[in-house]
């Protein structure tokens, strides 16, 4: 993969790392990738370094949400916040845009999507917003990325899916929130809204099952998601229903089981002010870290759902694995940050990219990627 050898933007951006020069050589190539915004509004799709340096710099037309790799790791595919209508496929190699994907008529993207296991579509979480109906788009990921069909995602506000192990199976997060395009952030459901997850045969759209929450936290939201290499699913919520409430907001579930819901210590729980953003199986599958944003604090929690600690970090959301297969997360905040933490939450280095606003979600790849 050519991105290890070539720097397409050379300025400097400063870099504070601690910890011992071992630990920071062994991983300042892991590469990280991000939707970001600048001090002057600008909005771009980032690649960098622990080195500190800007690998790739796509500029978008307005503020991007989730990113996704193909399985060479050779293309990424970065998704318009909701309720966005735009999808664009980037060479890494090149650091071009080489194709540029609109929403169909009557769709809207909502921030998240996927490559299948081959490589050959590309998936994108999709409303249908007269009906309020949510859709999976499907994507011819060849040579000119054409819409070649849906499917059902089986709930309304479809937000983030992943594939099992088997590449055959779709998770998809529905939210149960209806937004439309004509009041953007407007959430016009709230009072009847349910979330689901739902299972689905990729291969015929067909339903395999629907999980929800226990009907008391109906306004939980299932937004964030992440798969295991067991199955198992990691799941992020955020809460609608009154403030003064201290639902849970983390959960996991797997196969045909009921949702599990979390709950961390209570002061803990408080902190989190009802909202997460992100949740990320770490590289062995041993643990995932969950963001919260509003609250300063990433919460990690063993496979089987223990809780283990939280980090604080302010206005932190994207979470990657540190790639090599071990417990170590990377997370970037809202004022430039890059932190890595181990499984035992001590922060082992720090980064500094001065203007720069990382966006929710980041994913972590490492130079050999794809080579």
């Amino acid at each position: 993969m050519a991105i290890d050898r070539r720097e397409f933007i050379g300025f400097g951006l400063a870099a504070l790392l601690l910890g011992p020069a071992g630990i920071r050589a062994a991983h300042r190539q892991q590469l990280l990738i991000s939707c970001r915004s600048d001090d002057n509004g600008g909005h771009f799709l980032s690649m960098v370094d622990l080195s500190g340096r800007l690998l790739l710099n796509i500029p978008l037309p307005e503020r991007g949400h989730g990113v996704a790799l193909d399985p060479r790791q050779r293309r990424a595919a970065v998704f318009a916040r909701r309720p966005g209508t735009f999808v664009w496929i980037i060479d890494l190699a090149s650091g071009q845009a080489t194709h540029r994907i609109a929403a169909a008529p009557g769709r809207h993207f909502y921030g998240h999507g996927l490559f299948t296991a081959d490589g050959s579509r590309l998936l994108c979480s999709e409303n249908a917003y007269e009906s309020g109906r949510g859709v999976v788009g499907v994507y011819d990921a060849g040579s000119d990325c054409r819409r070649v069909g849906e499917l059902s995602s089986h709930g309304v506000g479809p937000h983030e899916i992943r594939l099992l192990a088997d590449g055959r199976t779709l998770v998809v997060a529905n939210g149960g929130i209806r937004t439309h395009p004509d009041l953007p952030r407007v959430k016009s459901n709230l009072a009847s809204m349910l979330s689901s997850l739902a299972y689905l045969d990729l291969a015929s759209g067909r339903l395999l099952h629907r999980r929800e929450p226990e009907p008391q936290w109906h306004q939980l939201s299932i937004r964030h998601i992440d798969v295991s290499p067991d199955d198992r699913v990691a799941i992020a919520m955020q809460f609608e229903g009154q403030p003064q409430l201290l639902p849970p907001l983390i959960a996991i579930q797997q196969g045909d089981r009921p949702i599990r819901l979390l709950t961390a210590p209570v002061a803990i729980q408080r902190r989190l002010k009802n909202y997460c953003g992100g949740v990320t199986f770490s590289a062995d599958g041993k643990c995932f870290a969950v963001s919260s944003p509003r609250g300063g604090l990433v919460t990690l929690w063993s496979s089987g759902g223990d809780y283990l600690g939280a980090h604080e970090q302010q206005d932190a959301c994207g979470i990657g694995p540190v790639t090599g297969g071990g417990s170590e997360f990377l997370i970037s905040d809202g004022g430039g940050g890059v932190v890595r933490i181990e499984e035992n939450l001590a922060a082992l280095e720090y980064l500094s990219f001065p203007g720069y606003r990382w966006d929710n979600h980041m994913l972590t790849l490492s130079p050999e990627s794809g080579s």
